[in-house]
């Protein structure tokens, strides 16, 4: 690849000078992720980013390869619990955390080699209310490239960043962590609409520097999206507030004109099917357009996650 960021090229360091580096937490949850947390845990280890820690949360694995592999990892905090999901093995990583900064990375997925150092160095050139997420290059079942602008008018309606940021640990503590009751998925939307809410949005990388593995027995496709209505009405009963009409016209009004994934002005159509039809077909109707692979979007190609 032959990209360009910050005048450099994709794949070379940004800071010259390690010494000053930040420390920057990456929390991994596992659950018998045995086949594929060699590759995630390595991908964090030849980051260009020297001062990182990387925290495993062995979510209750109960897989012998999967605790024989945690056993022998060096240089790696690993921390045991229950299995009590993803955001609350998240939430406990970010606790016991020493980084002023934190990502988060599943078990199954990885990142480029500089993906850290580009990373930070968008949060150091952009206010102190930001997060950062990159481009997906969609890997295994699926494979493809995905791109999704930050809007968070369009981010009440549909899933649109990675779950994988990169987030200063005062802001994570300020939106107050993952919802622990969320075990169907979804919390990291629910999670980076509660940051918008709060002022912090979201800055993207144009660099596909996150690898995502599609797998149809993975929580999205098996899961959450069978269950997509049923979330996205916990997740407007939890804030009220914002998807009120009245609230929602400000929102849009302010994000109108900045840039956005998909066009703003469908989202109310989407809105209003949500509230007309019944459950079942309405998250039919997510689906249908979740399986339909490409949208041709402002001459972009993006998927609906």
């Amino acid at each position: 690849m032959n990209y360009l960021l910050f005048g450099v090229k994709y794949g070379q360091s940004v800071f010259m000078n390690n010494s000053n580096q930040d420390l920057i937490s990456v929390i991994i949850p596992c659950f018998n992720s045995g086949n594929t947390i060699k590759r995630t845990v390595e991908s964090i280890r030849n980051q260009s980013w020297l001062q990182k820690e990387i925290i495993i949360v062995n979510d209750g694995s109960n897989e012998k390869k999967t605790l024989e592999i945690l056993k022998n990892l060096d240089h790696i905090k690993i921390i045991n619990q229950q299995n009590n999901g993803l955001s609350s093995a998240r939430n406990k990583g970010a606790i016991n955390s020493s980084g002023k900064f934190l990502l988060f990375l599943d078990a199954d997925d990885w990142l480029e080699p500089n993906a850290l150092e580009l990373m930070y160095s968008q949060l150091f050139i952009n206010e102190e209310k930001t997060f950062v997420f990159s481009d997906i290059k969609l890997e295994g079942e699926s494979q493809n490239i995905i791109k999704k602008e930050y809007n968070f008018f369009e981010q009440l309606f549909l899933n649109q960043i990675p779950y994988c940021i990169l987030i200063s640990k005062n802001n994570w503590l300020k939106a107050g962590g993952y919802d622990e009751n969320m075990r169907s998925g979804y919390e990291d939307w629910e999670f980076n609409i509660r940051l918008g809410s709060k002022g912090i949005k979201g800055v993207r990388i144009k660099l596909p520097l996150f690898h995502y593995s599609v797998n149809s027995s993975g929580m999205l496709i098996s899961k959450s999206s069978k269950q997509h209505t049923k979330i996205w009405k916990y997740i407007q009963n939890k804030h009220k507030n914002l998807y009120q009409i009245k609230t929602l016209i400000e929102v849009w009004i302010t994000w109108k004109d900045k840039l956005s994934t998909y066009p703003l002005f469908i989202f109310f159509i989407w809105f209003a099917f949500s509230k007309i039809l019944p459950e079942r077909f309405f998250t039919s109707l997510f689906i249908f357009f979740r399986n339909k692979k490409w949208l041709i979007v402002r001459g972009n190609i993006n998927q609906i996650n």
